[in-house]
């Protein structure tokens, strides 16, 4: 067999760049919603409307450093955010805040 015929023969069993996507989009949303699904659980379930204002306004905070600490997030979002993807977001606004120390005692 040729080079060339190997090459076709390879192409014919690689799925098209779209496919590979599609799935990747599917995975990726599937695992979403589950994620979201498990964290508003885990917010229901410690009935975090509940809370203090003071600690809803370090929420976003600390949920981001969570979800930052995941690497695979981590660089996702860095890839997202340097293609110019994500939506500009300015903080702390809205009453949020970082913490400065024990966030959780008033």
């Amino acid at each position: 067999m040729s080079r060339s015929e190997e090459v076709t023969v390879e192409r014919q069993r690689l799925q098209p760049p779209q496919i590979h996507f599609q799935k990747l989009e599917e995975l990726m949303q599937r695992h979403a919603a589950a994620l979201e699904a498990d964290v508003r659980a885990l917010q229901q379930t410690d009935e975090t409307a509940q809370w203090s204002m003071a600690w809803k306004q370090r929420y976003n905070w600390h949920f981001a450093n969570c979800f930052a600490r995941q690497t695979v997030f981590r660089n996702w979002a860095a890839d997202a955010m340097a293609w110019g993807l994500l939506p500009d977001r300015d903080y702390p606004n809205r009453g949020n805040h970082q913490p400065s120390s024990d966030v959780f005692q008033d």
